[in-house]
């Protein structure tokens, strides 16, 4: 087999591995489980978010931002892409986290900390991932609450965290999110871990039938260049 030949081979199997790579990702259950939410003023709560893909993501490609509707205007608070964070203004400092490891397993959650009586409103967040942002973006009415200590007010007192304020930057949320995902229980810790057992089967599968096909292609590739020298020799000898 000559240098035009492996020539071929390469590029039809990078052609396929590009395929693989760059088609589109679908998302599934990206949802903030609830219309809306009542906090507790002066204590750190989280809103939970999940989401789902059949494939692993590249972190780099993911991006997620939370925004609040203000004046019927959507103003963006935190945004992450990759492994930066940005915020909308310095003056939010802390305020508003993300669990940065975690987004590209579809814990797009975010974390309030301290929340305060002016924190309600309407929120929103908005994934995109390879530069295609998911619509409809999800929204949830938040509102925050003055309560005597014991007094519960919604399902969503059991998801107060206690992450302990800080005044470094939101990189520092790499480091703070051991304590403040151990501290916060939520309906969706459950689902993550069995949705993590689905990823890695799906996962494995994909691959199997990855190089199944890299084979297949190239065995094709091979029989067509040997009988495609055959005719040409036999025409050959025919001359």
């Amino acid at each position: 087999m000559g240098p035009t030949s492996f020539h071929l081979l390469f590029i039809l199997f990078v052609l396929f591995q590009l395929f693989c790579i760059t088609s589109a990702v679908k998302v599934e259950n990206f949802t903030l489980f609830e219309s809306k939410l009542t906090l507790k003023a002066h204590t750190a709560n989280t809103i939970p978010c999940m989401f789902h893909t059949r494939r692993h993501l590249n972190p780099l490609k993911v991006q997620l931002e939370w925004g609040k509707i203000e004046r019927n205007e959507y103003v963006p608070l935190i945004h992450l892409y990759g492994d930066h964070v940005r915020k909308a203004s310095s003056d939010y400092g802390d305020k508003y986290q993300v669990f940065i490891p975690e987004v590209s397993k579809g814990n797009c959650s975010l974390v309030i900390n301290p929340t305060e009586i002016t924190d309600s409103g309407t929120y929103q967040v908005r994934l995109t991932i390879v530069g295609k942002l998911y619509q409809p973006t999800p929204s949830i009415e938040v509102e925050v609450v003055n309560q005597p200590k014991g007094e519960s007010r919604g399902w969503f007192k059991k998801k107060t965290t206690t992450v302990p304020p800080t005044t470094t930057t939101m990189m520092a949320t790499k480091a703070k999110k051991g304590s403040a995902a151990n501290n916060t229980e939520s309906a969706s810790d459950v689902i993550f871990h069995q949705l993590d057992a689905i990823e890695r089967k799906i996962f494995i599968f994909i691959i199997v039938i990855g190089v199944f096909l890299s084979i297949a292609v190239m065995a094709g590739v091979l029989l067509i260049i040997k009988l495609r020298q055959k005719s040409k020799k036999g025409d050959e000898e025919e001359g």
